[in-house]
């Protein structure tokens, strides 16, 4: 079934099965999922943004820990804030999707951050989680949507924007489906060398990838050529003392 509710942000493939996948494997993948002329007209900002310089190199960590490191990540980012049309067009979609995820996996998504995403000729993002605390051994994608300890990023979302990608462009997303933990419970993603990914996703505009932030560990191959793309995270309300996230 449809999620007829949604506005034109989502074509016609993002189904309630996408849900079901991102419930039960942790991850999900929805070619064609995006509106064709929104993408549009979100590739066009972000190029025009990457050629004024008004991207920043990114960084990775979070509050003081924030800290560049080009050998783990060659990208720039400028974080969206619904200043433009497109860009309100893509939080109205996020939020109403967002409320979606939490009627069919009654998640408690509570807030969306995003920004666009370049990878010049070279980029590339290594094998990462998105979330800043470690799973619970043995939790499950549902088992994490269950939780309400301190937790930063909880569901990812990738938009792609390129329509002109071939394969020998690359900027693939390889994905892999658990996370190996060492004996303190801790995950170990070096452990993940030479296990192959359980999907590569061709980065192709309109595609739209959904990820459990703690779940699955995941990896931007090098781009041979340059690579737009959004990228998102949903949040649960971490309060603590009345002030919202504090840890942001």
């Amino acid at each position: 079934m449809a999620l007829a509710t949604l506005p034109p942000f989502f074509g016609e493939n993002l189904t309630l099965d996408l849900l079901a996948r991102l419930e039960s494997r942790g991850w999900a993948h929805a070619p064609g999922a995006l509106d064709a002329g929104l993408v549009g007209e979100l590739r066009a900002e972000c190029v025009a943004m990457a050629a004024a310089g008004a991207l920043k190199t990114a960084r990775i960590g979070r509050g003081e820990a924030l800290a560049k490191d080009t050998g783990f990540r060659k990208t720039q980012i400028a974080w969206l804030d619904g200043s433009t049309p497109a860009q309100r067009a893509f939080l109205d979609g996020a939020e109403a999707l967002r409320l979606q995820i939490n009627r069919a996996l009654y998640a408690g998504l509570f807030e969306f951050e995003a920004h666009f995403a370049a990878y010049p000729e070279g980029g590339f993002y290594k094998r990462h989680l998105d979330a800043f605390t470690a799973p619970v051994k043995g939790s499950t994608p549902a088992a994490v949507l269950g939780r309400r300890a301190e937790r930063s990023r909880i569901v990812s979302l990738v938009a792609y924007l390129d329509d002109a990608w071939t394969p020998g462009d690359g900027g693939e997303l390889a994905v892999w489906e658990h996370v190996p933990l060492d004996a303190d419970g801790r995950p170990d993603l070096d452990r993940l060398d030479g296990v192959p990914p359980a999907a590569i996703l061709e980065p192709r505009a309109g595609s739209l990838v959904l990820m459990m932030s703690e779940q699955i560990p995941h990896e931007v191959r090098p781009a041979f050529a340059p690579r737009h793309a959004i990228a998102g995270w949903w949040r649960v309300n971490a309060s603590l003392g009345g002030i919202v996230d504090p840890g942001r």
